[in-house]
């Protein structure tokens, strides 16, 4: 019975059984009750698990609506049983997160935001935190004596005694100042130390008011409320003072002192009563505003805390142990510090541009007043390189215009752009430059409608024209060019000499394009011999060498300038062939240089 094969319930085909006048195995007729009976005899109970599993299959509607019912409950449980339901959805998700973020950045952001705002205010909490407790810790044991040790690991390390105060002293410094315009967003002046690399001020004035109008348009009420007036970058700390037509934005170093927030104020204070109708018709040229830098000069400041202030943290225990020490060391001290002060004014009277017009100097703390030009050295910066403690000398430095040289040349750097290959000296008030710098730069200094302050004229007559990269294979050729005579001769053209004819056309091209900008050519000629002959009679016939090409390149060099200089054999050409050498030697070599037009220097 086993291999009799199974007969479809709902075949729908007739078979030889259910065809009128078919025969069974017998030959008798087979009618659809005796298949019926064989059937349920041949399959017995699977037929019947058979059609309970059909009938509670079609009882199942699997359909979208019944499937999201029961996948929630489904996810659940296999999440419960082990981690491989995570496994196998985890590149779907990561995939969705990446494709959500490239095309709706802006959504995505928002919703993380709640996330990011705790996390950067504290890991700015603990930065500062940090840092403040770094300046408690100094100043708990800046005595003297710390002093002193600090100036021994000065000493040791072979690190600047200021940077040693700044390291363990610093209370707050004030590293950049910028006026931006409101309206605009455009930088209207700035102010930094000298000895400060900062980055470019445009980019910072154009950070800065991105920021602004993002809280503005992200906080509307509290925008009009104020805006925004602080927030932090790293261990920096920006202040920004709005005004109605500008705004003075601090970047500062440490924690600034309530004091410099009312110094802020004013300053914005003044630079609207000042500039109020530059302000107020700003078209873009910021040049009204160059005056301003006194004020933003002013707000530049270095406090330094170096002489102890006694709590409840100081550990006495040492301090008793050294107590004879320290009564013994008092009127050294009191020396040290009458040195000290000394010091501090004389280093203000050397550095160019500072002008100390009245000191007081008490047990704790002194007070100095002077001058000072806006583009001379921090005053702050230096007492503390001298020594001094900033916390304790009061300040007021009127703005004046120094001429020292120094200073002169600092402004008219700051004023005419940084040249790399320029140098800069002051002869009297003209302003001699000197070097190698691009045609553009040259170009900018000329067109200046005024000189800085301290400058009545320049002289770019010995800055030599960087060769524009169009015009680098004319000049290469020109100079890699030789002019070969025979033995004894001075008349041009020995085999493989190059053409004077062929080098006048190309000098002559050469002249034309520089001319149009704006410059002159100077081509140089060496004449040379191969020290056949004594050293006299070789410098003579060097020399005449040179002034035969030259007589030949002058009728034809389109007015370039032309100059000659003869070495005889003291100079030789060194050459890869030595049997070559001595014909390479009678020769005449060309170098170029460009000028500036005399017309225009």
């Amino acid at each position: 019975m086993s291999g009799t094969p199974p007969v479809p319930r709902d075949d729908p085909s007739p078979t030889p059984r259910d065809e009128p006048g078919a025969t069974g195995a017998a030959g008798a007729p087979a009618s659809s009750d005796e298949l019926r009976r064989l059937r349920a005899l041949l399959l017995g109970d699977t037929r019947t698990r058979v059609d309970g599993i059909e009938t509670r299959l079609e009882a199942m509607e699997l359909t979208p609506e019944a499937l999201a019912e029961r996948l929630p409950e489904a996810i659940a449980l296999r999440a419960r049983q082990d981690r491989q339901l995570g496994v196998a959805l985890a590149p779907t998700v990561e995939s969705a997160i990446s494709e959500s973020v490239r095309r709706r950045p802006g959504e995505f952001a928002d919703a993380i935001f709640p996330v990011l705002g705790p996390a950067i205010r504290k890991a700015i909490a603990e930065t500062m935190a940090e840092l403040v407790g770094s300046i408690n810790r100094a100043m708990e044991h800046s005595f003297s004596v710390r002093g002193l040790q600090w100036r021994m690991e000065s000493w040791r390390s072979g690190v600047p005694y200021a940077q040693v105060v700044l390291r363990h002293a610093l209370v707050y410094r004030v590293e950049q100042v910028f006026l931006v315009h409101a309206e605009t967003g455009l930088l209207l002046a700035k102010a930094s130390p000298p000895d400060l690399a900062v980055p470019d001020a445009d980019l910072v004035s154009g950070m800065l008011t991105a920021i602004r109008d993002f809280v503005g348009d992200s906080f509307a009420q509290d925008a009009a409320a104020g805006g925004l007036r602080t927030f932090s970058v790293g261990e920096l700390t920006v202040m920004v003072e709005p005004g109605p037509h500008a705004l003075l934005a601090a970047v500062v170093r440490g924690q600034p002192a309530e004091s410099f927030r009312r110094k802020t104020q004013e300053t914005i204070e003044s630079v609207h009563a000042q500039f109020s109708n530059a302000l107020t018709e700003f078209d873009g040229d910021s040049r009204p505003f160059e005056p301003v830098q006194p004020l933003l000069q002013d707000c530049l400041v270095t406090v330094l805390d170096t002489d102890a202030r006694p709590g409840a943290s100081v550990n006495w225990r040492p301090l008793a142990i050294g107590a004879g020490l320290v009564l013994a060391a008092v009127i050294a001290l009191s020396a040290l510090s009458a040195w000290r002060w000394r010091r501090v004014i004389a280093a203000l009277d050397a550095t160019a541009g500072l002008t100390v017009v009245s000191s007081d100097r008490g047990w704790r703390s002194g007070s100095i007043r002077g001058l000072r030009d806006p583009d001379a050295a921090s005053p702050g910066a230096t007492i503390a390189a001298a020594g001094g403690d900033t916390l304790h000398i009061t300040q007021r430095w009127d703005p004046y215009l120094s001429l020292a040289p120094d200073v002169v040349i600092a402004r008219a750097r700051r004023a005419l752009g940084e040249a790399a290959g320029v140098r800069y000296a002051l002869r009297g008030d003209t302003l001699v430059a000197s070097g190698h710098a691009a045609l553009d730069w040259v170009s900018a200094v000329r067109a200046r409608a005024s000189l800085p302050n301290g400058v009545g004229a320049t002289d770019l007559s010995a800055v030599g024209l960087d060769v524009p990269a169009e015009l680098d294979p004319l000049v290469r050729e020109i100079s890699e060019a030789r002019v070969l005579f025979d033995v004894g001769s001075a008349v041009p053209g020995a085999a493989g000499s190059a053409s004077p004819s062929a080098l006048a056309r190309r000098l002559s091209e050469l002249q034309a394009r520089v001319r149009d900008l704006g410059g002159d050519v100077e081509l140089g000629l060496t004449g040379r011999s191969d020290g056949s002959g004594t050293d006299a009679a070789n410098a003579a016939l060097s020399q005449q060498r040179a002034d035969a090409v030259r007589a030949l390149l002058a009728p034809r060099a389109g007015g370039a300038t032309i100059v000659t200089r003869a070495l005889g054999a003291t100079q030789p050409l060194e050459t890869a062939d030595p049997a070559a050498r001595a014909r390479e030697n009678r020769s005449v070599s060309f170098a170029v240089r460009l000028l500036l037009h005399p017309s225009v220097r």
